[in-house]
């Protein structure tokens, strides 16, 4: 019998979701863009991540499924691990530009990860012009959210250029051999059974407190509500949510001063995050506007992902993340009017904390068997998958037809960053891109990440559904102009 690895961990239901729902199309990793000033050479770039990779020990596991899907998927020390099997260098075209850097990370961005080894990846680019060079990350979403991922990469750079080396692993790492199909299925029964056993507990302590199970059932009784009535109401059909997305996938950024934002704040009330709506909200109101496309009085509703993480989850790794949903205008408006506007909407949203009853329908999915979850995903997926073929041989024509099938327009997910300074291997970060992943309808979404007092937009897109992303970058970058103009004149 194997010896038991105390770095095992069983994934959760939201984490092993994002395993679940992946799809050839919409693979479910996300990932990083950072460029850097001068030419990191590969061996120094390897070096120092040998000299950190204990501090990551989530890349230094793999997943080990249950016999029958009896429960989740774990992450266990993985016996053949090798660093170097994961750190990847790439060579582009003397002075190559950001737009020639993009279409290669894209291109690295673009494969699922391999399942059989740790869930990550790590392409270093030289030969950008300036005389810079890039990063790209890639992890998968079982592993990390935003909030996560930004801690690992924290925990893998330095806060100056000559930083001491990190304190060296304690003891050599030995990871134990992994549990072979008996003991998985044994890890896995009883695993099975505690999530019985405290599914039974909870329940007992609500129907021992009538208060409690009164309040909680009322929470969720009011959560399914708003999401159906949410999802029953129709938004917009922005030719990026027409059809499904392919495998391609293009990037453009967008990089804006963090004390304009905290001044446009300052002066009309609101938080960070209602800018960032506003400006996003106005520059997909433009775009659509460009391209002659009927709003018919339509919303646009834009997916928001909420850290709900608790006081003792700070550090947690994995995905503790909730959504909110914030519907706007999607013809152009008055900038000033559509801020206050953003800012009615995400009070009321807080107001109605509709984030926490969403936490609640989630938590309600532990309840599901795995087995049921992983059959219900294969059958949407093969679904999607089918579809997604129709599409290749129709054209455009199943653009044409199609109707959004879900009931968001796209994702921004915005993650605090470090606001000074950050070193790879000596050399100074300059930008921070984060990328997020497309799945089905979905082929628009943006990641915000704050880094030394700016704030980067991250604009990925599926270049068959949105062949314009420049421009849509264009519209944002307007929309923050004019509202910085008007707001602080």
């Amino acid at each position: 019998m194997a010896e038991a690895s105390q770095a095992s961990h069983r994934l959760s239901t939201q984490d092993a979701s994002f395993l679940y729902n992946e799809t050839p199309n919409g693979p479910l990793h996300v990932g990083i863009l950072q460029t850097f000033e001068g030419a990191i050479e590969f061996e120094r770039f390897a070096e120092h991540f040998e000299r950190r990779i204990h501090l990551l020990p989530r890349f230094r596991q793999r997943l080990v499924f249950a016999p029958f899907n009896l429960a989740h998927a774990t992450l266990e020390d993985d016996p053949g691990f090798r660093l170097r099997d994961h750190l990847k260098q790439h060579t582009l075209p003397s002075g190559t530009g950001d737009a020639g850097m993009a279409e290669a990370a894209m291109r690295v961005n673009e494969p699922a990860l391999e399942r059989s080894r740790p869930l990550w990846e790590l392409h270093l680019f030289r030969g950008l012009e300036g005389e810079r060079s890039a990063l790209v990350w890639k992890i998968h979403h079982c592993i990390v959210d935003g909030v996560s991922a930004l801690k690992l990469v924290a925990a893998a750079m330095d806060l100056k250029p000559d930083a001491p080396l990190p304190v060296p692993e304690q003891k050599p790492w030995k990871p134990v051999r992994l549990p072979d199909g008996s003991e998985s299925l044994r890890n896995a029964a009883i695993a099975l059974a505690q999530n019985r056993f405290d599914e039974m507990r909870e329940a007992g302590r609500l129907l021992s407190s009538p208060t409690d199970l009164a309040r909680q059932s009322a929470a969720m009784a009011s959560a399914a509500a708003q999401m159906f009535q949410m999802m029953s109401r129709p938004i917009v059909a922005a030719p990026w949510n027409l059809g499904l997305v392919s495998r391609a996938r293009s990037l453009s950024w967008l990089e804006v001063s963090f004390a304009d934002l905290r001044a446009i704040r300052g002066t009309l009330g609101g938080t960070v995050n209602d800018v960032v709506l506003a400006i996003l909200g106005e520059g997909a109101a433009r775009y659509l506007k460009h391209h002659e496309i009927a709003t018919s009085g339509l919303p646009l509703r834009i997916g928001c992902p909420v850290n709900v993480r608790r006081e003792n989850e700070a550090a947690a790794m994995g995905n503790r993340v909730s959504m909110m949903f914030a519907e706007m205008a999607a013809s152009p408006t008055d900038l000033i009017e559509r801020y206050q506007a953003v800012v009615r909407e995400t009070e009321r949203i807080k107001a109605a904390r509709e984030p926490q009853g969403m936490d609640l329908l989630s938590a309600a999915a532990d309840a599901a068997a795995p087995s049921l979850q992983v059959l219900g995903s294969k059958i949407t997926n093969t679904v999607i998958g089918a579809a997604a073929h129709l599409a290749e041989f129709t054209g455009g024509m199943a653009r044409m037809i199609a109707a959004p099938a879900m009931g968001i327009n796209f994702i921004a997910t915005n993650v605090p960053g470090a606001q000074v300074p950050m070193y790879l291997a000596g050399h100074r970060m300059l930008d921070f891109v984060g990328l997020v992943p497309l799945a089905g309808t979905l082929g628009y979404g943006v990641a915000i990440v704050s880094y030394n007092q700016r704030l980067f937009f991250g604009l990925m897109a599926d270049p068959q559904m949105m062949p314009d992303v420049d421009f849509m970058k264009s519209c944002i970058a307007g929309a923050f102009e004019k509202l910085k103009t008007v707001a602080l004149k």
